[in-house]
């Protein structure tokens, strides 16, 4: 049992499985607000004497890094790691950590209940049914049954995004440059072009990472070569859509909807074009946000900090910069 280790938990405490695993392994946690800036987070870091980060919500950048006094560890709690400055900490030998998988299949369900909301305009037949309107005779919606499904990435959860797509027998077909052949799931088709994806998919949903090289690839360009009005699902990164050109799109109907849970600034303006338009669907970046796949993702976190702080041990599927620090 580790004795005498501190883990700070950036963005709000962890689910009671987590805190409970804490004890367990003889770790003390303490919690900071939401979204701090370098001071911040760098003073209460240090004020905790904190051994290990969780990162809940908000960003780890390097001048909070750099004058990080004992952190030895950090966790991202979940899998999207482009809020913490991976380099900075390898520079300082800091292994960066994953929950590769934990929240999967509940990031999947809320990528298809944002399909299905624009599908069936959801958000939309509720707010006129608020406002005293029935539109039985006027309205009509889309089936999912045997559209064209295309997915950017094919990790965890676009794994289950497929299978919860099953049932409607839609076809699907996967970009993604790091997928070998062999592992690509049968009946799904691996394209070598992300534009073929584009111009194939009634439904374009995104699974991927952001990197500096993928940021803006739903651009004006991108849109052009999709299919008129398809459907495009973001449960990714905000970033990787240009939102201005996503915004013309649905004005001018070159597109049929957005489900989105991720935006390029969060929390989102309240005045952003996109909350004006009725083909949008969106969530609050809350597709990990369940009872289930919180409890998963924050055990897994502690679990891995506390692995390393007792052992110097890592599972390399979830290690994040271990080809740095291994020449380090």
């Amino acid at each position: 049992m580790t004795q005498n280790l501190s883990i700070l938990v950036v963005g709000g405490a962890v689910a009671p499985a987590a805190q409970d695993q804490a004890r367990e392994r003889g770790i003390t946690m303490s919690v900071c607000k939401p979204y701090p800036d370098a001071d911040e987070l760098a003073g209460a870091a240090n004020e905790a004497e904190a051994h290990a980060l969780i990162l809940r919500l908000g960003r780890i950048p390097r001048d909070a890094i750099t004058r990080m006094q004992t952190v030895r560890i950090i966790a991202k709690h979940g899998v999207g790691i482009d809020g913490i400055d991976v380099d900075a900490a390898s520079e300082r030998g800091i292994p960066v950590v994953v929950a590769g998988g934990a929240n999967a299949q509940s990031v999947a369900e809320q990528g298809l209940a944002l399909l299905l909301g624009v599908a069936r305009s959801t958000a939309w037949l509720d707010r006129r049914i608020r406002d005293g309107h029935w539109d039985k005779s006027t309205y009509a919606g889309t089936e999912l049954a045997g559209k064209a499904v295309g997915l950017i990435g094919l990790g965890a959860i676009g794994r289950a995004f497929l299978t919860l797509l099953r049932p409607f027998g839609v076809t699907a077909s996967v970009y993604d440059p790091y997928l070998p052949a062999h592992l690509v799931p049968e009946g799904v088709e691996l394209v070598e072009d992300v534009g073929t994806l584009f111009r194939s998919s009634d439904i374009l949903s995104l699974h991927c990472p952001l990197t500096d090289e993928n940021r803006g690839l739903i651009d004006a360009a991108a849109i052009a070569r999709m299919r008129p009005g398809a459907i495009l699902l973001n449960t990714a990164r905000g970033e990787l859509i240009d939102e201005p050109a996503l915004v013309a799109a649905l004005r001018e109907g070159r597109l049929g909807g957005a489900g989105l849970d991720t935006f390029a600034n969060e929390p989102i303006a309240a005045d952003h074009p996109l909350l004006t338009l009725d083909n949008v669907v969106v969530s609050p970046h809350v597709g990990a946000n369940t009872h289930e796949a919180r409890a998963r993702v924050g055990v897994r976190c502690i679990e891995q900090i506390a692995d390393y702080l007792e052992r110097g041990a890592l599972d390399p599927r979830n290690h994040i910069n271990k080809a740095v620090l291994a020449t380090v």
